[in-house]
């Protein structure tokens, strides 16, 4: 799946705030100079504005920093664990769950940094539904999910419509491109 740069999302630890520098990409954005966030090489950033990523029909993003100079979209742990979701990391993926223990995003591994792609994800969990029984189908439209989330979904039937399926590897999982 080829992502565009600014539909990436980074999964950062030493942020204390969502953040991104993509107006276009709010769907409700205040504008309104508020300070400046340091940056991790002691550069700062303008914060032109605070808004919500995402819209109704998927999973969105509250109280994200509009940054001036920001070169990465970053997702902060913190942040979200304050907001009572739970981030689960594994060696190749990361999850992370709502109050509900919900999925609400998958992310991958790469080059050892956990990311979402935010444009490709259409999450709400909930509209997840087919007829399709083809394990590598399913594969596919959860982002690539590792094997272990895949039997851990439909053990415990966390993805509604999902056909009672056990994702066995029989082959090597090949990215697609577009």
């Amino acid at each position: 799946m080829k992502s565009d740069k600014n539909d990436l999302w980074y999964l950062d630890s030493g942020c204390s705030r969502h953040m991104i520098r993509d107006k276009t990409k709010f769907a409700k954005l205040e504008l309104k100079e508020e300070g400046f966030v340091t940056f991790g090489d002691n550069n700062k950033g303008r914060i032109l504005g605070n808004g919500v990523i995402g819209n109704e029909s998927s999973f969105n993003i509250k109280n994200v920093l509009l940054v001036e100079g920001l070169k990465h979209n970053l997702i902060s742990i913190s942040q979200l664990c304050d907001k009572g979701f739970k981030v689960m990391f594994e060696p190749n993926s990361c999850l992370i769950y709502d109050a509900h223990g919900s999925i609400v995003l998958i992310g991958k591994k790469v080059n050892n940094i956990y990311l979402f792609d935010l444009h490709h994800a259409s999450f709400s969990i909930h509209c997840l539904l087919t007829k399709e029984d083809d394990t590598w189908l399913w594969h596919r439209r959860l982002c690539h999910i590792h094997i272990q989330h895949f039997n851990r979904l439909n053990k415990k039937q966390l993805v509604e419509g999902l056909p009672k399926l056990k994702f066995e590897k029989d082959r090597v999982c090949e990215e697609e491109t577009e």
